[in-house]
């Protein structure tokens, strides 16, 4: 009788543990910005001033600034498009992280490919909501 009382103490706790790793691990997945977020602080300029993506595209960013974009590009694949097909969200998304480390690695040609990825009509009209 001992022996089962423990037992079962024994397999609530390890209960417990495996379900507090899945809470945390569906935390971690949670983007840390939504995407009109980052759309604000990524491609719109303030007033007088180019955006954050245009910066980076023109090389007068700073090596901060580079990093902050590349955070965006990755938040921004870990939300789920608002219409349109996951896919085509997934290999847009990528296309940005990928020509943003580009950037930061000064890669030949980054810069034109991170403002080919960035080509805003295309991602709205499939995957904005109207």
């Amino acid at each position: 009788m001992r022996t089962t009382k423990y037992f079962v103490m024994a397999v609530m706790v390890l209960s417990l543990a495996a379900g507090l790793g899945v809470f945390q691990a569906a935390d971690e997945a949670k983007p840390k910005y939504d995407i009109e977020e980052i759309m604000q602080k990524a491609h719109k300029a303030p007033k007088g001033k180019a955006s954050l993506l245009q910066q980076v595209v023109k090389g007068k960013a700073s090596e901060e600034q580079k990093k902050q974009l590349l955070e965006y590009y990755q938040e921004l694949a870990k939300n789920k498009p608002p219409k349109g097909s996951v896919n085509d969200w997934k290999r847009r998304t990528d296309a940005l992280v990928s020509a943003t480390k580009d950037v930061i690695a000064g890669k030949p040609g980054a810069a034109k490919a991170l403002q080919n990825a960035a080509k805003c009509g295309d991602c709205h009209k499939a995957h904005k909501e109207d």
